[in-house]
């Protein structure tokens, strides 16, 4: 029987190397856009790596420990700065090698029960929306589903570029 932790981890490894494949020859190409309302491969990438602020690692690990109360989600963040304006693909896959990392050590520390009962209060500031939600949910929807729905993204900008 398949457990609840080894089928997100198995979620997370597959999401990876989607990553890296979608990845593969778009350095010269990380800002671009294909109209000013959509967003570019880096943008897309911080947004993920850093939503909520800090990465979903550190919030479950948090959930998991309970340490963290409240988890605030802003929607459509792109949590650019001006150093992560500046890093070059190589620097953006350390960081994304880095999230991997860190949700696997915090993964391989707990349960499935853990995962599936332990909660906490979610504030959607710009819905005006509070609701309870467990790290399973969290890591299914704001992780999994959320990521995989940004890597058709990137394969979309991809597509726009003329990249297969």
């Amino acid at each position: 029987m398949t457990t609840l932790k080894t089928t997100i981890l198995e979620a997370a490894a597959e999401i990876q190397q989607e990553l890296d494949a979608v990845l593969e020859g778009m350095d010269y190409c990380l800002d671009w856009k294909p109209s000013e309302d959509q967003w570019c491969a880096r943008e897309i990438l911080w947004h993920i790596i850093e939503d909520p602020e800090g990465g979903i690692p550190n919030a479950i690990k948090s959930i998991l420990d309970g340490s963290l109360q409240e988890l605030e989600i802003i929607a459509d963040e792109t949590h650019l700065s001006a150093e992560r304006e500046q890093m070059d693909l190589d620097a953006v896959r350390v960081a994304l090698t880095d999230y991997f990392v860190q949700m696997n050590q915090v993964l391989s520390v707990s349960n499935d029960q853990q995962i599936q009962e332990r909660k906490v209060s979610c504030w959607f500031p710009k819905r005006q929306h509070r609701e309870d939600r467990s790290a399973q949910n969290l890591l299914e929807g704001l992780f999994i589903r959320h990521w995989r729905e940004h890597v058709i993204q990137i394969k979309e900008l991809r597509e726009s570029l003329g990249l297969s």
